[in-house]
């Protein structure tokens, strides 16, 4: 009851959650195939030991080494946006990123949170200040923008309510944000979005 009625006043539908079977599948197809023909690459093509993915999820989010000047702390979700548009070639990666996502929290759901920290993967120390800054930076915003409809703790439950699927929609929590109400919402893909979800996720460990 709790938890319906925190997705109600989130504006959530308390039916559709994250990990639907059918997304999750979906998620699962785009992982193990590539929509090119002639370039029959995909995901699993290197990232071929599901052991090796399953703490994937639970270490977001956390920073990206990609070619300056584009690496910053990302979520999953923006992680899989970008890595679908630059390696499938897709001009439109939102919704398979999304089903992707699902796929990634779904195989690794036992895995307890760390963000910026993959098992039987090396520590960098800046790696994790950069997470600490962007904790601090979401914290900031959620206090200027979210606090004065939401609680952190309760927002940050209902971090497991995406990427949910709704009248054949699939919508990542980030596309939730930038279309949430307020003035001027960050975008999807931007570092402010990144800096709010981790800071939630810090609340919700």
């Amino acid at each position: 009851m709790r938890a319906a009625l925190l997705l109600a006043a989130l504006a959530l539908p308390a039916m559709v959650l994250a990990g639907s079977p059918d997304l999750v599948a979906e998620g699962k197809r785009w992982w193990t195939e590539s929509p090119d023909p002639a370039n029959p690459v995909a995901c699993a093509t290197c990232h071929f030991d599901p052991a090796a993915t399953r703490g994937w999820a639970a270490s977001f989010p956390k920073w990206k080494p990609l070619p300056p000047p584009h690496a910053r702390v990302m979520t999953l979700f923006q992680a899989n946006a970008e890595a679908v548009a630059r390696h499938y070639r897709l001009s439109a990666p939102r919704r398979v990123a999304a089903a992707i996502t699902a796929y990634l929290a779904a195989h690794g759901a036992d895995i307890p949170l760390s963000p910026g920290i993959s098992a039987g993967q090396p520590v960098f120390p800046q790696r994790l200040q950069a997470l600490v800054a962007s904790v601090k930076r979401g914290r900031a915003l959620f206090a200027r923008r979210c606090d004065a409809c939401h609680r952190a703790g309760e927002a940050a439950r209902a971090l497991t309510a995406f990427p949910r699927a709704v009248d054949g929609r699939v919508e990542s929590l980030e596309e939730f944000v930038e279309r949430h109400r307020g003035e001027g919402p960050p975008a999807w893909d931007s570092q402010a979005t990144a800096d709010l979800i981790a800071y939630l996720t810090e609340e919700s460990r």
